[in-house]
């Protein structure tokens, strides 16, 4: 085993990046602002996606290893440190010029910070599997239960003397009828710092490649996996990859994992599979993931689960045009996941707003014109306090200081000034977000039609009444719920801002990909959003960080299975 106990200064001569410069490791791909249309890669279609192609003969090169990796990302790397810190050789490829952008939590049961504050797992496994109408495999979740907790203690041993530090958040809603553990853990370099900033929150990734390739592995970088090599049993012993013009072949002594992270920029894909997931968004983080390791497994006989579904934010503004659609590549509003007022565009409420993410996405694609406005009044630091959202929609520091209090966008501490400042100001000199003196000049700006303003004025009224008695209307609980009283008033529409896919490849829980007959095919594991049995139907949003934990857990137990590590 190689031996990774680095000096920091080592460690970053590897990847140019120094303590300075991690804010630009800040962005990721849930949580990144929108691709401008010249940059997207969502108009990329691969034609009958699901026909496996003519074998590749013309190879240029052939190279040897015991373990190939499909993908450098929150999974692949882990899969790989795992076979290449215990002596396997091991060769990461990468379709674009850089590693994937780390997740800022990783949520993990089990781990050794969490004694005390695990969740009841039976009870976790039950809610998972209402929100996909029993349509999940539990025995993923009841692995990832069991494996994660020691994916994160590992993590952590060997990050720790590169100079990350490992905070445990476990702060949660103290409504009972909330179902948010935040149980989970954001790696940040240096000290962390409860009250923000947090500087290295996104280096974690960075961390492990570098300890990756001083543990002797190697990364080919625009390398794209294009076919998987079979033998005459169907066992799969390498990968057919690109580097420029020509063909080399990957021979893997011990498999292939896959972890190429989903098909959200495969045009073809996802209006075939999941359309109203991106079609009533204004802008898409997918940039590479056009479905590379889900169509191989597929053409090697894998099997594709039934359904399909993506992570969904619901913080792309709308602007007055009041047009639809990701190629708008339109700017994201943080206070948009906050459960404040929503209304369509004929002033009508029509929701619970104390709730996930896509949850409220959802809600508003099934509304006049595809989108809803929030609306709030001018006491809207104070509701958010006392909101006290968890994950990635925290705005202010939790009660227990265990949580990460950070504009998750560019890690600098929130306050109220830096949200005026960064986040409402920019809306409001652009003419997105509207802010007026009375209710009635809102109403004006909101809606031409007097029969919507009349309904709207009626809204609020009605809305402004049930705090004191309840809501009985749509059952928002009480420390959620925020009045539409105290000028100025605001009101911004949002839709979607479109980030991954999340159905996939049928594994078990070794992540060994099955045939149609559920044998399984020798040699190959499909981990992260390639995998499936998690929530083939949509995002449900309600455990911090599930799918970064999910993804490196199982392709730690992918890498192990495959090496026969103990």
């Amino acid at each position: 085993m190689s031996n990774t106990n680095l000096s920091r200064r080592d460690l970053f001569k590897f990847s140019g990046i120094a303590a300075a410069g991690l804010a630009g490791a800040a962005t990721l791909s849930g949580c990144a602002s929108p691709k401008s249309a010249s940059e997207k890669t969502a108009d990329k279609t691969t034609s009958n996606w699901r026909n496996k192609p003519e074998a590749i003969t013309n190879i240029s090169e052939t190279v040897e290893c015991d373990l190939i990796v499909v993908g450098a990302g929150n999974g692949g790397l882990v899969g790989a440190m795992t076979a290449q810190e215990a002596g396997f050789d091991v060769i990461v490829l990468e379709k674009s010029g850089a590693i994937a952008q780390a997740r800022e939590a990783i949520g993990t049961i089990g781990s050794r910070h969490s004694q005390g504050h695990e969740p009841d797992v039976p009870t976790l496994m039950n809610h998972a599997k209402t929100t996909q109408s029993g349509d999940v495999n539990m025995a993923l979740y009841r692995t990832w239960a069991e494996k994660s907790g020691e994916f994160m203690d590992w993590l952590e041993d060997i990050e720790t003397p590169a100079g990350m530090t490992f905070p445990f958040e476990y702060h949660s809603p103290a409504d009972p009828h909330a179902y948010y553990p935040a149980i989970c853990t954001n790696p940040v370099m240096g000290e962390f710092n409860p009250q923000g900033p947090n500087m290295g929150a996104y280096a974690h990734l960075e961390v492990l490649r570098d300890l990756f390739l001083v543990a002797g592995g190697r990364i080919d970088f625009t390398t794209p996996a294009r076919q998987l090599a079979q033998d005459t049993n169907g066992k799969v012993t390498g990968v057919i990859a690109q580097s420029k013009e020509k063909y080399l072949q990957y021979n893997a002594k011990h498999g292939v994992i896959l972890c190429t992270g989903g098909y959200g920029a495969n045009k073809d894909m996802v209006q075939e599979l999941c359309p109203a997931s991106l079609n009533y968004c204004t802008s898409t983080a997918a940039t590479t993931e056009e479905g590379d390791g889900i169509r191989m497994a597929l053409w090697a006989g894998g099997v594709l689960e039934k359904g399909a579904g993506a992570m969904v934010w619901n913080r792309s503004v709308v602007d007055d045009s009041e047009e639809v659609g990701p190629e708008k590549a339109q700017p994201l509003f943080l206070p948009a996941s906050q459960p404040f007022l929503r209304v369509n565009v004929h002033g009508e409420r029509f929701m619970n707003e104390d709730s996930t993410y896509p949850e409220i996405y959802t809600q508003g694609t099934r509304q006049p014109r595809g989108f809803s406005w929030q609306v709030f009044d001018g006491t809207y630091w104070e509701d958010i306090q006392r909101f006290d959202t968890g994950g990635c929609s925290r705005l202010t520091p939790a009660p227990d200081g265990s949580a990460f209090n950070a504009d998750v966008y560019n890690c600098e501490a929130l306050s109220k000034e830096h949200l005026d400042s960064t986040w409402m100001q920019p809306m409001l000199d652009a003419g997105i977000l509207k802010k007026c003196n009375t209710i009635d000049e809102l109403a004006e700006t909101m809606f031409p039609e007097k029969e919507d303003r009349t309904t709207f004025l009626a809204t609020i009224d009605r809305y402004n009444s049930l705090q004191a008695t309840g809501d009985i209307d749509y059952g928002k609980a009480a420390f959620r719920y925020s009045t539409v009283e105290e000028a100025p008033f605001y009101a911004i529409r949002t839709a979607g801002n479109f980030l991954v896919t999340i159905n996939g490849i049928i594994t078990d829980t070794k992540s060994r990909a099955l045939r149609e007959d559920g044998s399984v095919i020798e040699g190959l594991y499909v981990c992260g959003n390639d995998q499936g049995g998690f929530y083939p139907h949509n995002y449900p949003s309600e455990f911090t960080g599930i799918n970064a934990g999910r993804s490196a857990t199982f392709a730690r137990i992918a890498a192990k299975d495959a090496c026969s590590i103990a």
